[in-house]
């Protein structure tokens, strides 16, 4: 039997928090020029395609600034077979083959907004999803990946070879293909769709002044649903609808970068699996091999697992075989 080791201050999780409060003020880096009244906008002109960002647009970057690499990558698709990302593609996947979903668990702006709202919930009344709700739930993500790379793709064999019709189409689906993930973006939901509204709304002072139309009512009470939804299950838009998350599991779960068990002190899901009940995208992480476990790509490498295991039995590994 492994012997309980003494539990430790969570210095991970400390410097997790840190990391993660640091990468938004870096990323929404018009902060920095209101608090030290300084001016920072030669960044505006670099725009750097940040794999953990869904969107480029955000109240706080002026509606400018780094710009999320899938829709970068979606965008140049749909825009002509002469215009696919090679090159973009090849850093999502370098990026999640050596750091598995790394940038997820640590820079994330808006997993650092989906963590923030958990610590309104006691650990103990967190909500867990069945094991079939959960991987349901899970494929969601891939199903809206799959159906934006189908459409995207007709669009950019059209741009090709029947540029009238590409014409016609593109300026009745309006912003679509400039921003194909817009939609499905929490991020673009809250630091541009929600402060657009809210100024909106104070300049006319009216409440239904934030509201363009019923696309936006919709999207305002869908999101409110998410965030409500995220406040009891941990990093439920991660699980669900993270488009980033979806292309990058694929190439995650052969990631280098992952967490290992050590079978002679861990002593099973029987006698322990504390490790399972603090993960916040419930990883079924007893099933997985020993040698290291990637959750099928889902694993942010948050480090809760290791940080609570009473038998020290789960530690970080860097694996090239």
């Amino acid at each position: 039997m492994s012997e309980t080791e003494k539990k430790q201050f969570p210095l991970v999780s400390v410097i997790r928090k840190a990391v993660q409060f640091l990468a938004f003020i870096l990323i929404n880096y018009t902060i920095f020029e209101t608090i030290f009244q300084i001016d920072l906008s030669v960044i505006t002109d670099l725009h750097i395609p940040y794999p953990f960002i869904q969107t480029p647009r955000s109240f706080l970057f002026n509606g400018n600034g780094g710009a999320g690499l899938m829709e970068h990558i979606l965008h140049s698709i749909g825009s002509g077979v002469d215009n696919l990302p090679f090159l973009l593609i090849g850093i999502l996947m370098l990026l999640s083959l050596v750091l598995g979903r790394f940038t997820c668990g640590w820079l994330c702006p808006v997993g650092f907004f989906q963590d923030i709202l958990s610590v309104f919930q006691k650990e103990s009344r967190r909500k867990k999803m069945s094991i079939q709700a959960d991987a349901a739930l899970k494929q969601v993500k891939k199903w809206i990946l799959g159906i934006l790379l189908v459409i995207m793709i007709f669009l950019g064999f059209m741009a090709t070879f029947n540029t009238v019709q590409y014409v016609s189409w593109k300026d009745s689906i309006g912003t679509f293909l400039r921003r194909p993930m817009a939609g499905f973006s929490l991020s673009e939901f809250l630091f541009y769709t929600l402060p657009r509204m809210i100024g909106m709304g104070v300049d006319q002072l009216s409440f239904t002044a934030m509201f363009e139309n019923g696309w936006s009512v919709f999207l305002f009470i869908f999101y409110l649903v998410i965030i409500a939804v995220s406040v009891f299950y941990p990093r439920f838009y991660c699980r669900t609808m993270c488009i980033y998350g979806a292309a990058a599991s694929y190439v995650s779960k052969f990631s280098m970068l992952k967490f290992s068990r050590n079978p002679v002190k861990c002593v099973g899901r029987r006698d322990c699996g504390i490790c399972e009940d603090v993960c916040p995208k419930q990883i079924r992480i007893l099933d997985e091999p020993f040698e290291g476990f990637t959750g099928e790509g889902e694993c942010n490498l948050c480090g809760k697992c290791s940080e609570n295991c009473p038998y020290g039995a789960i530690e970080l590994k860097f694996d090239f075989e």
